[in-house]
């Protein structure tokens, strides 16, 4: 649309459609825009005009068409293994923490965070400390919410007024599974250095971890919560620069032709997730890759040597 504020119909959007991809009929624009909208369409239409110094001409309809049923794909793909992460380190983080501390709602207790996350510069240590407390009276909130509303959390009857465990707070397994991906990442975060290894240890292979490694596995975490959100709000995917993954010391260095990309994301994924689904979800891709009408390499989505790139990352 123009730079006005002032709304389009549905045709005149077709007719700005005009200024990305080349078309005669209207109708399946008119289809696509309706189901989509004109700002997410438009989107892939800006994107592929972008590229017509290398495919030499304008895009068409079918280009534009073929590269929004494949971001589905990818969008469903990796909103699966996003989700598989993000269960696999909660439940990591809440078995871990769990047994060191001999509490089961540790999460609530302010002795086993570090406010300031170790910063020695003291803008950022205010900063972080300021932030903690924001994110401390937000953690207490949830609790309370899940363990106090009836109607949306019957299951928790015993931790309200008159239940066996009224006087407890709810067990970190349990509140876990209803807090979101960013209240687990600022959790694991703020947590305790000797914490915060304790988490690693107990969920990857290696029976020792440094402080450089949880520092990475934080932007790990932020890729992986930046992706899973693109996916789950249908917002295009293809094209998509995030957080800055920062590379494990095990790996080659410069392996990742880009940090800020769609390949770094799932660098982030094969660190966290296990080895058979790590191991699935490049089996996944290869098959959309291959049936889809959509060619990734010409339009940069991954590098022609992605499958070496990801076998050579090393599992955490």
């Amino acid at each position: 649309m123009s730079n006005s504020d002032k709304p389009f119909d549905i045709e005149e959007q077709i007719d700005s459609m005009k200024k990305y991809i080349v078309f005669r009929k209207r109708t399946k624009i008119r289809r696509l825009l309706n189901y989509a909208g004109y700002f997410r369409v438009s989107r892939y239409g800006k994107y592929l005009l972008s590229f017509t110094s290398v495919i030499k001409t304008k895009p068409d309809q079918q280009l534009l068409y073929d590269l929004y049923n494949l971001d589905i794909e990818l969008r469903k793909l990796f909103y699966t293994y996003c989700k598989k992460a993000e269960l696999q380190f909660k439940s990591h983080i809440a078995n871990s923490i769990s047994l060191s501390t001999g509490n089961q709602s540790w999460y609530l207790e302010r002795i086993y965070y570090t406010e300031t996350r170790g910063e020695k510069d003291k803008q950022k240590r205010l900063s972080n400390k300021k932030h903690f407390n924001k994110f401390k009276k937000i953690l207490l909130a949830e609790e309370n919410k899940i363990r106090t509303q009836t109607n949306k959390y019957p299951e928790f009857k015993e931790y309200r007024r008159g239940g066996a465990r009224s006087s407890k707070k709810l067990p970190c397994w349990a509140a876990f599974a209803y807090f979101d991906f960013g209240t687990i990442t600022n959790m694991y975060a703020y947590l305790r250095g000797d914490l915060r290894k304790d988490v690693l240890i107990y969920g990857y292979s290696k029976k020792r971890y440094g402080k450089e490694v949880t520092k990475q596995v934080d932007t790990w975490l932020d890729a992986i919560r930046n992706l899973r959100n693109v996916c789950s709000h249908h917002n295009k995917l293809v094209g998509k620069t995030s957080s800055v993954v920062l590379l494990d010391k095990e790996d080659t260095p410069g392996i990742l032709p880009s940090n800020t990309d769609l390949l770094s994301r799932m660098y982030a994924l094969k660190k966290l997730l296990n080895t058979e689904d790590s191991d699935s979800l490049k089996n996944d891709l290869k098959k959309i890759i291959k049936r889809s009408k959509f060619d990734v390499y010409t339009f940069s989505i991954l590098p022609n040597n992605w499958e070496d790139i990801y076998d050579r990352t090393n599992h955490l």
